[in-house]
């Protein structure tokens, strides 16, 4: 299969060198001092800047090339992103973080969440994330996703509060913080606190390749789905995937 891939950077490099040991061929890398996205690759893998988002799927999908989205922070143009996808009958699938571990933990939570929900007065819930120093976008994307899984579920919790505190949380409020500081792939936690006890569900990246492995497991099956727009999580039990 001929890849393209979109962004440079740390994931790009990662993405490029283990694509190749899993039989893909590299056809075109694109950057901002490299070309642009083109014809020749069976599928584009976009690891770039959330700004570039929209226009890389639409230069994919005016091309009839598959793509799959691991850039984070472009939550604002997803309708529009979806409209295009669906009127060019083009694939798309994202995903705020590929780690298959990630995805599995996303369930976990929601069987959490329901379970503590059925206690709010006894159970309060909160999400903490940290990340290396380089990470530009805060909370991360997987954060996000966690917030609104737990807000979707908890019969309290329905407002989502980012903002450093200086006056007292309110019942209705989720508190999601961030740190930044050195190499840290990505470490997530969501906390269930009660008086007597504490729960905290977390999961910690070693390394960035799960990352790049799941991209890529989503580039080798996306031409197996119908055209359409996808959320990686959505699609891990299909047929297509096995």
């Amino acid at each position: 299969m001929k890849l393209g891939i979109i962004g440079y950077g740390k994931m790009g490099k990662l993405i490029h060198g283990l694509a190749e040991k899993r039989g893909f061929e590299v056809v075109n890398i694109v950057d901002v001092d490299r070309g642009g996205v083109g014809k020749g690759a069976d599928v584009y893998i976009d690891f770039s800047v959330h700004y570039a988002v929209l226009n890389n799927i639409t230069s994919c999908s005016s091309l009839g090339i598959p793509l799959v989205i691991g850039t984070t922070g472009w939550e604002n143009d997803r309708e529009k992103a979806k409209q295009i996808v669906e009127e060019s009958k083009n694939r798309v699938i994202y995903s705020s973080n590929f780690s298959l571990g990630v995805n599995l933990f996303w369930q976990v939570v929601s069987v959490a969440t329901k379970l503590f929900g059925a206690f709010p007065e006894e159970y309060d819930v909160m999400v903490h994330e940290l990340h290396h120093k380089n990470k530009v976008d805060s909370p991360s994307g997987t954060a996000k996703e966690l917030a609104r899984i737990i807000t979707e579920l908890h019969p309290k919790k329905k407002k989502l509060c980012v903002d450093a505190l200086n006056r007292k949380i309110e019942p209705e409020e989720l508190h999601v913080t961030s740190t930044r500081g050195g190499s840290i792939p990505g470490t997530h936690s969501v906390v269930f606190d009660g008086d007597s006890d504490t729960i905290e569900l977390t999961h910690t990246a070693r390394s960035r390749e799960g990352f790049a492995r799941g991209a890529l497991l989503a580039a080798e099956k996306i031409r197996n789905l119908p055209p359409g727009f996808y959320q990686f999580k959505d699609i891990l039990g299909r047929p297509e995937f096995r």
